[in-house]
């Protein structure tokens, strides 16, 4: 200590060194204190993020637990989703199969009683006669409901589009239900909105299914009063025509709380209506799948006891050239009436012919406007006095007789529309008459001026010759005749012969390119679907041909089962000249020979030549195929054998109709085996080809049942919607075997004269 004091007190000696080496120590401490605790504070910052990063980790995992959770839900969730709609598949199926199995039998049943019906019964026995018919057709509509609705469960519901009238429907639906509705004293009217268009483009069998079931829940619901069908306009866009359709009944009206379950399958607004009114609770839920079908809404508005209003609105496609026909000018009627509602309907009508009605309660008030001074230019010319007899307790006579001495020019023309009391012969002098019941198209067609005919009267007057009945002409044709099928040669060869062509032959396009190679032809009649080369494929070639030798144009004219406008693109595109839809009948062929018959063979395009099926064509291939009602499960079913086209014919080619029969059964059971190898190996373009021909074969000999059965396959094949196959062909082989049995019977039928 005392050296150290002695250093120090030699250095304080020596100057300010030893302040700041006091003062360098003490910075050197506080440092290394700092140092101390940054390192502290740096250890706490490490131990918080590890914590944190472990709190992390257990998030991740239980994050990794949840997804893993929600994955293996998931998967529950989807195979409960497969197992549902695979029960509510087999629930459809079966619900179909059975409906078929049981409408079978009531179709036999139905007719008997009929048949009974038409004999000599006692009284007891019509009662208990006409009790077995109700609840057979009873049984009927329930069998049918179901089966509507099990083909909207399972989507297997298609919408047609086709052009129809709406006010023809309209007035044909109500003129059926009314008869319906007489033994109530029910009245049922039709409104129609005069903005509405008539023609418009939709599926009107299920239109007419909605309306049906809506009128009849209305007339079943109702015990006294009216039911009124009203249709309005509501908007359109530049294709639909938005339209809202109202049935309006005075009957015992539905709950609030009870009206959101209406629309549900097996249900109605009080379980105690099953018991009073009957039915099975599917027929507004049938209404309601359909009206989505149809892209539109239906809704119920009711008060207890004071009705119900069910509507619906959808959209309806527009035709071209819909639009009303300019009229002439405004003109008035003149309308002699108490009845409000007779003069509203008057109203309607008569705005669709530019008429405005002016309406008076007296044969007086109407005498007064008759004789008095006209103004031209101010009020529109009169041209209809329309008299209502239920409201002419006197006066008629001298109505009539103002009517008659008017001096108008052109002369108002009197209508009289009669009550329950007939009118005397003196009134009918120059007048017209119409009952007050009249439908709404009786009132148009008479309204509606007298228009020319569409076509010359040349044309007309060769129409009518053509109509006319005249032998077969003897044309002289050499012609090529390709088809596969066996039956459709054979038919369509004796046609031709009928006809006085000779006829050459070919299976397919690859035959008849090389009989062309070797003899020339007149014409050609080639099938569009066809094994090795089809029809189209052969034309080309053919044309191809021609171009490069620079020979003439021989015509070629499609046959083909597919009665679609559609096709005939595809035979325009394949240089096709003419169109003959399947099944071919002796008128259509000889019309068509006809055309081509000492035609110049000079060069034309297939543009030029190719004729348009017209829609009655289409419409009649359709109907002779059995597939007009293919889309209406309310239409009776088709009937297993058309005995009129084999009728039409042994007409034309006598004994030989047996021996087609005997080929048709002879071949379809291989197609038949070829179906079902298809359908194992589920190859929908072998089912689609095979059943093709048999659709055209089996509506050649009138089997239109397995006709449509084979179209059904077809259409769902060439749409890559056949989700069954095996069903399909097994329905399929049904109907074959039931009109196997049908021509089986119609050929010993042919045989047994020729035996004895």
């Amino acid at each position: 200590m005392g050296a150290t004091a002695a250093v120090m007190a030699a250095l304080g000696s020596r100057g300010p060194w030893p302040a700041i080496a006091a003062v360098a120590a003490l910075v050197v401490v506080l440092a290394s204190l700092a140092c101390v605790q940054h390192w502290r504070d740096t250890q706490q910052r490490l131990q918080q993020l590890q914590r944190r990063g472990d709190a992390l980790a257990r998030e991740r995992d239980q994050l990794q637990l949840a997804v893993q959770q929600q994955d293996a839900l998931e998967q529950e969730l989807l195979q409960a989703k497969q197992a549902a709609e695979a029960a509510a598949l087999a629930k459809g199926e079966f619900l179909a199969t059975m409906s078929h199995e049981i409408r079978t039998p009531l179709n036999g049943i139905l007719p008997m009683l009929d048949l009974i019906a038409g004999g000599q019964l006692g009284n007891d026995q019509r009662q208990m006669l006409q009790t077995a018919t109700v609840s057979s057709q009873q049984l009927l509509r329930i069998v049918d409901d179901i089966l509507d609705y099990s083909r909207l469960e399972a989507k297997g519901l298609d919408l047609e589009i086709t052009t129809f009238n709406l006010r023809e429907l309209l007035e044909g639906l109500v003129q059926l239900m009314q008869r319906t509705a007489d033994p109530k004293a029910l009245v049922l009217s039709l409104e129609l909105d005069p903005a509405v268009r008539l023609s418009v483009r939709g599926d009107p069998v299920r239109l007419r299914q909605v309306l049906g079931n809506l009128l009849v829940n209305a007339i079943k619901f109702t015990e006294r009063g009216q039911i009124r069908v009203r249709v309005q306009r509501l908007g359109e866009t530049s294709a639909q025509h938005q339209l809202r359709f109202e049935v309006i009944d005075s009957g015992i009206g539905i709950d609030a709380a009870l009206q959101s379950r209406l629309f549900q399958s097996f249900s109605q607004a009080d379980a105690s209506t099953t018991r009073i009114y009957g039915g099975t609770g599917l027929g507004l839920a049938i209404c309601k799948r359909i009206i989505d079908l149809m892209h539109g809404r239906i809704g119920v508005d009711s008060t207890p006891g004071q009705g119900a209003t069910f509507w619906f609105e959808i959209p309806l496609l527009k035709v071209i050239g819909d639009l009303p026909a300019p009229g002439n000018g405004t003109s008035r009627a003149l309308l002699v009436s108490t009845d409000a509602v007779l003069a509203a309907r008057l109203e309607r009508v008569l705005d669709h012919h530019d008429v405005r009605l002016h309406v008076v309660d007296s044969a007086s008030a109407a005498l007064d406007i008759l004789r008095a001074p006209q103004r031209p230019g101010i009020e529109p010319a009169l041209t209809w006095v329309i008299a209502d007899t239920d409201a002419l307790r006197h006066g008629a006579t001298a109505l009539h007789r103002a009517v008659l001495r008017d001096g108008r020019d052109p002369a108002p023309r009197l209508l009289w529309l009669q009550g329950k009391t007939p009118l005397a012969a003196l009134l009918l002098t120059d007048a017209l008459q119409l009952p007050r019941e009249a439908a709404d198209s009786e009132l148009h067609a008479l309204l509606r001026p007298v228009a020319a005919p569409a076509r010359p009267a040349p044309l007309l007057a060769e129409v009518d010759a053509a109509a006319a009945p005249a032998a077969s002409p003897k044309l002289g044709l050499r012609v090529l005749l390709v088809e596969d099928n066996s039956v459709n040669l054979a038919v369509a060869q004796r046609l031709l012969q009928v006809l006085g062509c000779e006829v050459l032959t070919a299976h397919d396009g690859q035959q008849a390119l090389q009989c062309l190679d070797r003899q020339p032809v007149d014409l050609v009649l080639m099938d569009c679907q066809m094994p090795v080369l089809d029809g189209y494929q052969a034309t080309r070639r053919w044309r191809a041909h021609e171009a490069q030798v620079g020979g003439e144009r021989l015509p070629v004219v499609a046959m083909t089962a597919n009665a679609m406008a559609g096709d005939r693109e595809r035979c325009l595109q394949a240089g096709m000249d003419d169109y003959l839809s399947k099944p071919v009948n002796r008128a259509s062929l000889q019309a068509c020979l006809q055309r081509w018959q000492g035609q110049a063979p000079a060069p034309r395009t297939a543009q030029q030549a190719l004729r348009e099926p017209e829609p009655d064509e289409i419409a009649a291939s359709l109907a002779a195929l059995g597939l007009a009602q293919l889309t209406d499960g309310n239409e009776e079913p088709l009937p297993v054998l058309d005995s009129s086209v084999l009728d039409e014919l042994l007409e034309v080619i006598g004994a030989q109709t047996a021996h087609i029969i005997g080929v048709f059964l002879d071949d379809t059971p291989a197609l038949i085996q070829q179906l079902q190898d298809a359908s194992v190996a589920a190859d929908l373009e072998q089912l689609r080809a095979i059943a093709h021909s048999l659709k055209s074969a089996s509506a050649n000999v009138g089997a239109i049942a397995l006709s449509a059965a084979a179209r059904r396959i077809e259409h769902d094949a060439r749409a890559g919607t056949l989700e069954r196959p095996a069903v399909a062909v097994a329905l399929l082989i049904a109907e074959f075997a039931r009109a196997r049995i049908a021509l089986a019977g119609y050929q010993n039928g042919l045989r047994t004269p020729l035996q004895g």
